[in-house]
């Protein structure tokens, strides 16, 4: 929920995570390469940030991952054609040794950026270049289309609105629109929120299929101990109420002083594809509020960009 991610105040236990480490490094990478315009922006960032000097060793940077810079410049090697390249090619472009883009080549092919011609023994790039260009030009213009509506909600619920995309058993923020009234619970992009305790996951859940929805709640039963009977039947009645009304509730069920209403943008084919929801602390957004004023609005927004968002959803 816009409040529900969390503090010292936790309704519900901690969730375990049980993401896959692909899936998390892809969305870790999506929200690191949304801050730039192209991937010659990024990595001329990594360079700069690699060449400055650092307080305690005055050379250079060692929290930059050298790999991931070297990766990004092999695939940045390949010109607007596409033309196929080998091994000795890349190296000079790129300043490296052969032998260490050898290896970066072979990595790139395994994962899918680069195609491998055995026959010429050069390289082009692959389709999960597009995949990752695509992802990350969608995850841009979808903020885009939804910032001024979700800013417009917040300023008149006095509130925050948040968006977010699933990630396992959780939701991630990629936009958040905030209020001064509503910094009092510190969320941001690249905020996590258990999908079980929250009005946007619950609304999520209740939007999946039937296999995917209980799949995922089976996966974090075993994280709440003794409170999973509780959690389960709060979840479950809020996941039934969201079927019915489009939207779901969350009453402190996961930060205690927060309330939260969210609800889903779709694709075409009705598949959820994000989580949107309004929030605060439960002295301004009551439940009340939340169910007859401001999920309603929120309802609107969510049409409004999927109506918009028609072409990258």
């Amino acid at each position: 929920m816009a409040q529900e991610a969390g503090s010292e105040t936790l309704a519900c236990c901690t969730t375990a995570r049980t993401i896959l480490p692909s899936r998390r490094l892809h969305l870790d990478i999506l929200l690191a390469m949304s801050r730039f315009s192209s991937l010659s922006e990024m990595e001329t960032a990594l360079v700069r940030r690699r060449q400055a000097p650092t307080a305690s060793s005055g050379t250079k940077d060692y929290r930059i991952n050298s790999g991931l810079a070297r990766g990004l410049a092999v695939l940045k090697a390949f010109g607007p054609d596409n033309r196929p390249i080998g091994n000795a090619e890349i190296a000079a472009r790129v300043g490296l040794s052969k032998a260490t883009v050898s290896r970066l080549t072979f990595t790139l092919t395994e994962l899918g950026y680069l195609n491998y011609d055995e026959e010429v023994g050069r390289y082009s790039l692959g389709p999960a270049v597009l995949t990752l260009g695509y992802d990350v030009m969608a995850q841009m213009e979808i903020r885009d289309i939804a910032r001024p509506y979700m800013q417009s909600l917040a300023e008149y619920a006095n509130a925050s609105v948040y968006l977010g995309t699933a990630d396992g058993n959780e939701m991630i923020y990629i936009e958040a629109c905030r209020t001064k009234a509503s910094m009092a619970i510190r969320l941001g992009v690249g905020s996590r929120i258990p999908l079980i305790c929250t009005g946007m996951g619950r609304a999520f859940l209740a939007a999946l299929p039937e296999r995917e929805r209980e799949a995922q709640i089976s996966a974090v039963s075993g994280n709440y101990g003794d409170n999973w009977p509780a959690v389960e039947a709060r979840a479950r009645a809020q996941i039934a109420f969201a079927k019915e009304n489009g939207f779901a509730l969350s009453d402190g069920d996961w930060i205690v002083e927060a309330n939260s209403a969210g609800t889903v943008v779709r694709r075409t084919d009705g598949y959820p594809v994000y989580g949107i929801n309004v929030g605060g602390l439960r002295s301004i957004v009551t439940n009340e509020r939340l169910e007859h004023d401001l999920a309603p609005r929120l309802l609107d927004v969510a049409r409004e960009i999927e109506h918009l968002a028609r072409g990258v959803l």
